[in-house]
């Protein structure tokens, strides 16, 4: 794994200075001392140890989806932090009223159910239904401590168990509770007209005679289609509304080609995209050949990407950058006159490059909480075996042209409107920018 990242990944050369590079030998060294005595169990751990030290969401080492891993994905679970719980009993207990406001069950889009308990001065949100793969009954997934008044100090342990801490503002009352971008849904006790967007909600809505939603959760290629057929079967009420509300929260990216549909909508003036810096080696040039010969990537996507491998192929050892994109459009849509996005912290990768194109359009106000930060090294490709068969690792190609000067990562992109948390954020967004007065010239219909 050392060796691939070392050698294939862009952000190495700026992460690793001769000013840490002593102790980056000398943690790497540490950890290749534990390896020696290393089973199968204890080797996800010191090789996760070891991608956390570029702090980098976008390398990342995965478990293969082989049914010979089910059982060691068991084991190194085991231990983590648990709570067995009684789910009947905990409906007998709350039947009438729980002792505290945020008790009850709690639902993350049905994938995820857990039972939300009274722990010593703060709660724990407990599993009842996992996965099935990475998370059983019992296992304690969220954990929350009061800090002031509506908010709580929050740790959250993601997929593989490990913990993210961050401040969540939580109203004890209500029957949906945001946990960075994570929309948990309570079911019982009580009912609510409330509704959390289920994590894969595509839809357009037309609210009014003047403004529309649209929702845009993922960019994942298998949706490119869906977005398209989207925006091009609403593309005259669209075209035909004052205000347009794109709702990008949770989207954690995927292509950019699956936003291609958008951004006329937006467009006011050329939008400038600097070309990525791509690492030209072997390996990197390969995964680019296979994805050029995946059948999901359209055909008419291909030829910048031939012309990329042939420049790679040429400048091997180094890097490449095509050379910035400008992106112009013959007219300029008089409507959707104005147009919202709504950000939050799920907001990650291709779904950053449309911020950042959206940025560009004076029709354009960016609403809600600042991004993930998970976009200053990208295009991933594909993820690459390693000699250890159960795992897979993601490791970026290229990184984006404005670094090091201007990073992202672990930053994120601010909104020019950061929406209070107990606001409807939709109805806050209209109300808005139906206040707000802009000028765009050359407008046409």
């Amino acid at each position: 794994m050392v060796a691939k990242v070392e050698h294939n990944y862009p952000g190495y050369s700026i992460k690793i200075t001769s000013a840490n590079e002593a102790a980056y030998r000398l943690f790497t060294d540490s950890l290749r001392n534990v390896a020696d005595t290393a089973n199968s169990v204890t080797c996800f751990s010191i090789l996760q140890t070891w991608t956390g030290y570029f702090k980098d969401r976008h390398l990342a080492l995965v478990f293969k989806d082989i049914p010979e891993n089910k059982e060691l994905i068991d084991e190194i679970f085991s231990n983590s932090k648990s709570f067995p719980l009684s789910k009947d009993s905990l409906l007998k207990k709350w039947a009438t009223a729980p002792d505290y406001p945020l008790e009850g069950i709690w639902t993350l889009s049905g994938m995820y159910e857990v039972a939300v308990i009274k722990k010593d001065s703060g709660y724990q949100g407990v599993i009842l239904k996992g996965d099935g793969k990475y998370w059983k009954a019992g296992q304690v997934k969220f954990e929350l401590q009061p800090y002031k008044i509506g908010y709580w100090k929050a740790a959250q342990y993601n997929q593989y168990h490990m913990k993210d801490t961050f401040t969540a503002y939580v109203d004890e009352q209500s029957f949906i509770m945001d946990l960075k971008s994570y929309k948990w849904e309570k079911t019982f006790p009580g009912q609510t007209s409330q509704k959390s967007i289920p994590a894969d909600s595509f839809y357009f809505s037309k609210t009014d005679s003047n403004n529309a939603i649209l929702r845009l959760p993922s960019f994942e290629l298998p949706y490119k289609s869906l977005i398209d057929s989207l925006i091009t079967k609403n593309f005259h009420t669209i075209t035909h509304t004052a205000n347009l509300i794109v709702d990008i929260r949770g989207n954690y990216g995927g292509f950019n080609i699956c936003f291609e549909k958008l951004i006329p909508l937006l467009y006011t003036d050329p939008i400038i995209t600097q070309g990525p810096v791509v690492k030209a080696t072997d390996e990197n040039i390969r995964l680019y050949e296979q994805m050029l010969k995946s059948s999901l990537f359209p055909e008419d996507k291909k030829p910048p990407f031939i012309r990329m491998v042939k420049n790679l192929k040429k400048h091997k050892g180094g890097y490449f950058q095509p050379p910035a994109d400008t992106t112009t459009f013959p007219k300029v849509y008089a409507q959707p006159e104005k147009v919202g996005f709504l950000m939050d912290e799920g907001c990650a990768s291709a779904t950053e490059l449309l911020i950042l194109d959206a940025k560009q359009s004076k029709k354009v106000t960016l609403f809600g909480k600042r991004s993930a930060g998970v976009v200053d090294y990208l295009n991933l490709v594909a993820p690459r075996p390693l000699s250890c068969s159960r795992f897979l690792l993601w490791i970026p190609t290229a990184r984006l042209a404005s670094l090091p000067q201007h990073p992202i990562d672990n930053i994120g992109i601010l909104p020019d409107v950061e929406i209070p948390h107990h606001e409807n954020w939709i109805n806050y967004a209209q109300q808005y920018l139906e206040n707000l007065e802009i000028k765009i010239a050359n407008s046409s219909k």
